[in-house]
């Protein structure tokens, strides 16, 4: 009985650390014409991934709720000043990184039909940071 009791504990504990070492996030960086992101930052190991990605990127946007909720599945477009699309695509989680090049942007962001859109100028490889937060209902 006892045995059988640690060859449990056992398989229990090799569980668990499995679970404490899983795998590294899941983060892809997608490219569309000229433009490069990537968006995530649902659970520590993805918040630590997007941190570390930062310099990388010259456009930061993050998507909350005015009560302090982050948001996830965000739709995203991107305007030149002429109109012309850019990038268009779905925020995995509230944090959402882009390379652009240096130039003036319009930038839409979309909860369940509640469009929100801002203008952006981006000049060189400085971060420029964009937040889109909805009201609470």
């Amino acid at each position: 009985m006892k045995t059988k009791f640690q060859i449990i504990l056992f398989i229990v504990t090799l569980l668990n650390g499995f679970a404490v070492f899983g795998e590294p996030s899941a983060l892809q960086q997608q490219t569309q014409g000229d433009v490069t992101f990537v968006s995530g930052g649902v659970g520590l190991d993805e918040i630590d991934a997007m941190k570390a990605l930062k310099p990388n990127y010259n456009l930061h946007l993050l998507f909350a709720v005015n009560s302090g909720e982050y948001l996830s599945d965000i739709e995203v477009a991107i305007f030149d000043k002429k109109g012309n699309a850019y990038m268009q695509a779905m925020s995995l989680g509230p944090f959402m990184l882009v390379n652009l090049k240096p130039g003036s942007y319009y930038v839409k962001a979309q909860l369940d039909g509640r469009a929100i859109s801002k203008r952006v100028t981006i000049t060189g490889h400085k971060a420029t940071p964009l937040s889109f937060i909805w009201p609470h209902e």
